[in-house]
């Protein structure tokens, strides 16, 4: 199979190139589950975008770019301003400037009073960028225009993240399919137009988890203005996901759990939101993170005092919980170099109500003994952790 390398620095004359005078406009709606967290308006020629988003994540914000991409579709350069509702009206908050050049990336973030309030830099230059502003990561509906022609071949760039990069992928499936992500965030299917021009996108299974559809009939952007301010005076704002620890000591050993928790919100989890036979972080955002003060059991196995990474692999049949050295690690970023060891979770059907929020939990049994529980939707698993 022919791949083509395509490391930013490099430009690439023939495959996979955005023609020029592209010109395509639209709204795209992000869906998490039931929930519609983020509304994109959009506007693209020929590498240049105009863009406005609403988020909807526990507070309802606004953010307005202007950007420029390279003839291979990596950022040159992204400025945005961005709002909170205040009162029922937009109240600045920030301004952001992003400048991608071929030795570095800045992103400088000013206040409403001109004081910098966040600042990061990143070596070379990449399609889309992690902890800048939004416009330079949803960067989705001009994918299209950057994918190579030929079914099977594939570019390489950089997802620029906060310890370095990661190689982000533009494959072309078939006609009407390309395949986009990298091993940070999971992939995702965008299905495209003869043009390039997106018409959907499938990425539940990747760490955004997201479905999203586009509107080229109902474009005026002031119509997201109207959607966010009734949405706000309703208190409609979708959910935010929330950071929680589990703890349990046994005798003078603390063990704890650290882990984001994330909704049902109306979604099937186990075999959809979470796929079956594929590694899960076991929670949402960062890997969940696993801290022991003294040397334990888990699951029949010896584990050494330290701080570790749980991850689980779900089949149909049988879960497994992962111990993994990297404790640090974010989104679907799983080194299976790094496992330690594998153990079985004990699995049963919840025959109660599903579980909305995802819960990690402990069930002391005596001085040395307790089980780790996991329960979200229709299960709940657990495993067994002793001391000497």
């Amino acid at each position: 199979m022919k791949k083509i390398i395509s490391f930013v620095c490099i430009v690439l004359p023939l495959i996979g190139l955005a023609q020029k005078n592209v010109f395509d406009k639209g709204t795209v709606y992000y869906t998490l589950g039931s929930d519609t967290t983020i509304i994109q308006s959009f506007e693209y020629n020929n590498h240049k975008f105009k863009t406005t988003f609403i988020q909807f994540t526990g507070t309802i914000t606004k953010c307005e770019a202007e950007g420029l991409l390279d003839v291979n579709g990596d950022l040159l350069q992204v400025n945005s301003v961005n709002y909170t509702i205040d009162n029922g009206d937009w109240k600045l908050t920030t301004k952001g400037e992003n400048k991608f050049t071929g030795d570095s990336s800045v992103y400088i973030a000013t206040n409403a009073q001109g004081a910098i309030v966040n600042r990061r830099s990143f070596a070379g230059i990449g399609i889309l960028a992690n902890g800048m502003d939004i416009a330079s990561f949803y960067v989705f509906p001009y994918m299209g225009f950057y994918a190579p022609q030929k079914s099977g071949d594939s570019l390489f760039h950089r997802q620029l993240s906060f310890n370095g990069f990661r190689k982000y992928l533009i494959g072309r499936v078939n006609k009407n399919e390309i395949r986009i992500g990298s091993n940070l965030m999971g992939y995702m299917t965008a299905f495209i137009n003869e043009d390039g021009s997106l018409q959907k996108i499938e990425g539940v299974g990747s760490s955004l988890n997201i479905r999203a559809s586009i509107d080229r009939k109902n474009i005026d952007v002031n119509i997201l203005d109207m959607i966010a301010k009734r949405r706000n005076a309703v208190g409609a704002a979708t959910v935010r996901t929330l950071r929680d620890t589990a703890r349990v000591v046994l005798n003078n050993t603390t063990i704890e759990i650290d882990y984001w928790k994330p909704h049902k919100r109306g979604r099937d989890i186990f075999g959809n939101v979470v796929p079956w036979n594929r590694v899960w972080r076991t929670g949402a955002n960062n890997a969940t993170q696993f801290r022991i003060s003294n040397d334990i059991t888990i699951g029949g196995k010896k584990l050494s005092k330290g701080v570790y990474g749980i991850w689980s692999y779900l089949t149909e049949t049988q879960w497994n919980l992962i111990i993994n050295k990297n404790a640090t690690a974010w989104g679907t970023d799983h080194d299976q170099s790094a496992d330690i060891f594998r153990v079985p979770y004990k699995v049963e059907k919840i025959n109660s109500a599903p579980v909305e929020i995802l819960k990690i939990s402990f069930i002391k049994k005596d001085d040395k003994t307790a089980a780790m529980l996991v329960e979200w939707d229709i299960y709940k698993a657990s495993v067994e952790i002793s001391i000497e």
